[in-house]
């Protein structure tokens, strides 16, 4: 059964009240404040389509980079997320091959696996490092999961930066908080092929796919090429 907005929300704030109750007391005061703001607004985020100017490409690893030199800060956190729900088409996002960050801070809901972590859209997730800010931090990032006819959900991966006071760095979307949303969108057949989106809030932050998915997106761009010269050809 699908959520609708309003549970979703509630969904996510109980998991950050499970998560509190985790957490050492040190971190408490930090952990309620940056739950609290990312909790509704992903929520709202899930019921988004994919934005349009947002770059599909296939189903495989691309790698991120995130120039952090404008955040105006010295350190501070780096926090990933994917959305999750119930009843939704199984979708896993692995990092992996991180460079730059520091130690985990509060993080559950991930699995390890070998250079990296696991989520999955159906397990409340986190995962924090701290970080030194002023250079450039970078990940591999691969999305997956089951195909979906209906299309119903539309998973997201989001990537969002902190100061030592919580207040957002860098040029981030004001729904989400993120500097960067990267979202799922399942095949519609069995053995077909997903899709990732990215919608780039912060012009530190740069996609590569890798080159199978260089060449489907290159593809997709010379259709779109295309298609605009026979429009032109046609107003003559």
């Amino acid at each position: 059964m699908k959520l609708n907005i309003r549970q979703q929300g509630q969904h996510l704030l109980s998991a950050a009240l499970r998560a509190l109750a985790q957490t050492p007391a040190r971190k408490l005061a930090r952990t309620l404040a940056r739950k609290l703001m990312l909790a509704p607004a992903l929520a709202l985020s899930l019921a988004l389509p994919l934005a349009a100017g947002s770059a599909p490409a296939s189903a495989a690893t691309i790698h991120v980079s995130i120039d952090t030199s404008t955040f105006g800060a010295a350190s501070g956190y780096l926090d990933m997320q994917l959305s999750a729900s119930a009843g939704v088409p199984l979708a896993t996002a692995v990092v992996s091959n991180l460079a730059g960050f520091g130690a985990l801070d509060l993080n559950y809901g991930w699995t390890a696996v070998p250079g990296g972590f696991q989520f999955r859209n159906d397990t409340s997730n986190y995962l924090s490092h701290t970080a030194t800010f002023g250079g450039v931090l970078s990940f591999d990032l691969t999305l997956d999961g089951d195909y979906d006819p209906l299309t119903g959900y539309v998973s997201h991966f989001l990537v969002s930066a902190f100061d030592q006071d919580i207040a957002p760095l860098g040029t981030y979307n004001p729904l989400s908080l993120a500097l960067a949303d990267f979202s799922w969108t399942p095949a519609l057949t069995a053995g077909g092929k997903g899709s990732i989106g990215a919608v780039v809030s912060d012009p530190g932050v740069t996609v590569v796919p890798e080159p199978a998915s260089l060449l489907l997106l290159g593809a997709g761009l010379a259709g779109m090429a295309l298609t605009q010269r026979r429009r032109a050809t046609g107003k003559r």
